[in-house]
């Protein structure tokens, strides 16, 4: 039997009784897996016929590129789906490989299953339509991230972005500073030498997960180049 309790922490899900998911769950298809630590769950390049839900466990994201080279994206942890914006489309394929971190059990829904499920539950599909929508806007923000040449301008950047959305120049960081470097494309020694430097300048102070802003005018030179 499915915990639909698991399930209702997914934002997919999100404001469907569990009723009503039960009773959707009893009119589709499902399979629930278990994975063993560093088994593959999916393949870069693999097609995405079927949704992945991570009901315990986690998984490390990891992407290749034609010479060998591979680069950790993200760790996701249960419960979460896996991919779920690549169901649909003219090329819906795996953006990334999949590789359980440790004991992990899904639930693998068929594509299928998924488009008779968002027919069934308006909520459910309104769900979907903001998680792609919330998705667009950060991959929006994500490459005009990435567009900054060095270290130093993408944290200003960053920082900005976190201090408009907390109303304040004293930051709590919204992710660890291994995610951080991750999401900058460096290495996280790099990350902390440039924050070290930031705060010998006097641009910024650095108390663990709180950065506070000392010299916005400078670093909003930084980001205006």
């Amino acid at each position: 039997m499915i915990d639909v309790h698991i399930l209702s922490r997914i934002s997919l899900f999100h404001s469907v009784p569990t009723d009503e998911l039960e009773r959707i769950f009893s009119l589709i298809p499902i399979d629930e897996v278990s994975f063993k630590k560093n088994e593959v769950i999916a393949r870069q390049d693999e097609p995405v016929n079927r949704l992945i839900i991570l009901l315990s466990g986690s998984v490390t994201a990891e992407m290749s590129d034609p010479a060998g080279r591979v680069v950790k994206v993200e760790d996701i942890e249960a419960p979460n789906p896996l991919a779920i914006l690549f169901l649909f489309g003219d090329n819906n394929r795996f953006p990334v490989q999949a590789t359980a971190r440790e004991e992990t059990r899904a639930l693998i829904i068929p594509r299928q299953a998924i488009l008779k499920m968002l027919q069934m539950n308006e909520t459910m599909l309104r769900n979907y339509l903001d998680i792609s929508a919330n998705f667009a806007g950060r991959l929006s923000r994500k490459l005009h991230l990435m567009s900054f040449r060095t270290i130093r301008q993408k944290i200003a950047l960053y920082l900005f972005q976190l201090a408009k959305e907390q109303g304040s120049d004293q930051i709590l960081l919204d992710r660890s500073k291994s995610a951080l470097a991750d999401l900058f494309g460096v290495s996280r020694p790099s990350l902390e030498r440039e924050l070290t430097k930031m705060q010998t300048d006097g641009l910024i102070l650095s108390e663990k997960r709180v950065i506070t802003i000392k010299k916005r005018e400078k670093l909003v030179q930084l980001i205006h180049f």
